[in-house]
């Protein structure tokens, strides 16, 4: 995307909130005059629902891997990065950055915060095409954005419209420019999966991440982008996807102890029927030494 829109709250947990200033006041300012806030944090643009949904699976699904890592996920929010000229603002679909807080934010100023995100993702429309792969392309390289990633699906009607990019799923990795290594870091493509590594999860493309550390990849179909974790060899699961696991555990949970309450019941009946059995056998011992105390009375 290439506009501003308003800030989504994070699903994992938050530090503190900065919270929003009231519509039509007047720009923020903090401490010594420093900039806060822009009206344009407040400007919102029309996304399709179905950018929209990808955008927040993307969102969900790292901010659940980084849940315990000093780690911030953000999305279409603004992103400053020259204190001296405010125009120069970019709203990436999906970005990540190591060593900041989780509070929330109603924009990322990298002036302030200290470093700039890691990783940036952008779903491409037409519309957004050609300044999501040339212009804001360039502004994150010089940015210092370790990684880049872009993602081109069909829109809602199931349609890829214009000039698509092949492979829907393109990365790209800042390496030192230069014979030497030490000249301006550049962009270069990530080189892809092989096709036996991709054919192992049935997908259509993968790359690996060295920042988070992640495969990233597409299923067939393009539904949108999805992160698998090499460890486990599995995807990283969706906020619905966790929310169902979470659901099925706890189902589990329940039904294990509503076993083991059963078990437990079980064996406190049998220990009644011991307890009733001892007794039936106690009784009928004192009621026999009964008897035969009476005959040996009756003999003696």
């Amino acid at each position: 995307m290439d506009e501003p829109v308003t800030l989504k709250a994070a699903a994992g947990p938050v530090a503190t909130v900065e919270s929003p200033p009231a519509r039509g006041s007047s720009p923020g300012r903090g401490a010594g005059g420093t900039f806060e806030w822009s009206p344009k944090d407040f400007e919102t643009v029309p996304h399709s629902k179905i950018h929209r949904l990808r955008c927040r699976e993307i969102e969900d699904a790292l901010e659940i891997w980084l849940e315990d890592r000093e780690a911030y996920v953000g999305g279409d929010q603004n992103l400053y990065y020259d204190e001296g000229d405010l125009d120069k603002v970019l709203a990436p679909d999906v970005f990540v950055v190591f060593g900041v807080s989780k509070r929330l934010r109603i924009n990322y100023r990298i002036w302030v915060e200290g470093p700039p995100p890691c990783f940036v993702l952008e779903v491409l429309s037409p519309s957004t095409r050609r300044r999501d792969l040339v212009d804001k392309k360039a502004i994150y390289e010089r940015m210092g954005v370790r990684e880049y990633f872009v993602f081109e699906g069909a829109d809602d009607e199931g349609r890829v419209r214009g000039r698509p990019i092949d492979p829907a799923l393109q990365g790209f990795r800042l390496r030192a420019g230069g014979p030497d290594g030490r000249g301006t870091p550049r962009y270069e493509p990530i080189t892809p999966w092989s096709r036996a590594e991709r054919s192992r999860g049935g997908l259509t493309v993968g790359y690996t991440s060295e920042v988070l550390g992640l495969g990233v990849t597409l299923r067939p179909g393009c539904e949108g982008v999805r992160f698998l974790d090499a460890e486990s060899g599995s995807f990283l699961p969706t906020a619905e996807e966790a929310r169902l696991l979470e659901e099925s555990r706890a189902a589990e949970e329940r039904a294990r102890a509503d076993q083991e309450h059963a078990r437990a019941d079980q064996e406190h009946a049998r220990a009644d029927q011991e307890r009733a059995r001892a007794d039936q056998e106690r009784a009928a011992r004192r009621a026999a030494e009964a008897r035969i105390a009476e005959l040996e009375r009756l003999l003696a």
